[in-house]
């Protein structure tokens, strides 16, 4: 028989200490593994936003390009004339600040090459055709009547005369003059063409020489308010005031497809749509006929739409299914400016994150060229900064 002795005297030894953690490097580690498995990115820093340019008070109209800001201001002469300055944004200097003479309405500014054209679809006041780094004319104004952005070029056209001239402003010279009886609309294609819209026809013309390719009369169902909207392939489409006109190019009437309230056409997809007071369409290109339509969409290109409530869609631009909803905001290229907390987050369109956020602005109020970002406070001042 076996017994045992237990000596309750004796105080047992307290068990051994467990040994010193070493387990928030293998945590680390862990996480880290667990990202590349998943394939899950790591959230990114909120970044700030490094302001480069800033305008001396309110602007009107003004415009950012790659490499500059060029805004009109009220001239201190109390008269209807501006100053236009354009600022570096790599200095965030003035470059130049020139007086000009307006009457009318509002000029638009565009940057064509080296030029900035300064100009309106009405005649009531003269374009402008200016040096982009100084600010000086690079064409006597009393020379054209009507100039209109052609590529890297500038097309004139001056009344008096009826002589049609592609300014080069690379080259300062003029390529080529012909005659034409007026100057609407131009625009130049990707394979190097020029289309030419006048009071009475359509014409294409070699870029290169301003030789004739073709010519369509322009007929009464078109309208009189034209303008190019849109060319793809072997396509241009005109807008008119309650329709959409399709010519094959360099000269033959393809369609003329009725449409309520039009006011911008676009490639998207294999299909052209059309965005207007009443809704999105999308027309079959080859036909004219609407393929599908949206009414509670404004607007929108590249496979994103925007809706009536403000928020942006990725659809299917062959059949109109929406893809995603992403949200409040307007695309900016690869970005969503969305309205955040007293200003605007900056959401990458592919992972959805916020890449930055600026205080004090919305973003219709926004424009974005390359790396660069620039919105109008409300005070009128435009400030321009630097993309993460």
């Amino acid at each position: 028989m076996l017994v045992v002795m237990i000596d309750l005297d004796r105080v047992a030894p307290p068990p051994e200490p467990a040994p010193r953690s070493r387990s928030w490097p293998a945590a680390v580690v862990a996480m880290a593994l667990a990202l590349l498995l998943t394939g899950a990115a790591p959230i990114p820093r909120i970044a700030e936003l490094r302001q480069v340019a800033v305008t001396a008070g309110e602007a009107g109209p003004w415009l950012l390009t790659s490499g500059a800001l060029y805004s009109t201001h009220s001239s201190a002469n109390g008269r209807s004339d501006f100053d236009v300055v354009a600022r570096s944004l790599t200095t965030g200097e003035a470059l130049w600040q020139r007086e000009v003479a307006w009457w009318g309405e509002v000029p638009v500014l565009t940057e064509t090459g080296t030029a900035l054209v300064l100009a309106t679809r009405e005649r009531a006041a003269r374009p402008l055709v200016l040096d982009a780094r100084t600010g000086a004319d690079l064409v006597d104004p009393d020379t054209y009547t009507t100039a209109r952005p052609a590529g890297e070029r500038v097309l004139l056209w001056h009344e008096p005369t009826g002589r049609l001239s592609l300014y080069d402003p690379a080259a300062r010279r003029v390529a080529w003059q012909r005659k034409s009886d007026g100057l609407v609309d131009a625009a130049v294609t990707s394979d190097g063409r020029l289309l030419v819209l006048t009071g009475s026809d359509f014409v294409t013309l070699a870029l290169s020489s301003g030789d004739l390719l073709g010519r369509v009369v322009r007929d009464e169902i078109w309208g009189r308010e034209l303008s190019i909207a849109a060319t793809a392939g072997s396509s241009a489409y005109l807008l008119g005031r309650m329709n959409l006109n399709a010519v094959r190019l360099p000269g033959s009437p393809l369609w003329s497809a009725p449409l309520p309230l039009p006011g911008e056409a676009v490639p998207c997809g294999t299909r052209i749509c059309v965005s207007g007071g009443v809704g999105l369409f999308a027309l079959d290109p080859a036909t004219g006929s609407i393929v599908w339509d949206n009414h509670d969409w404004v607007g929108g290109a590249d496979g994103l739409v925007r809706t009536r409530h403000g928020h942006v869609l990725r659809i299917d631009p062959e059949t109109g299914r929406v893809r995603t909803d992403l949200g409040p905001g307007l695309p900016a290229d690869d970005m969503l400016l969305r309205p955040g907390s007293g200003g605007v987050d900056l959401v990458d369109l592919t992972t959805g994150q916020i890449r930055a956020h600026q205080p004090g602005v919305q973003p219709g109020a926004c424009r974005r060229a390359g790396e660069h970002l620039a919105c109008q406070k409300d005070g009128g001042q435009v400030t321009v900064w630097r993309l993460p």
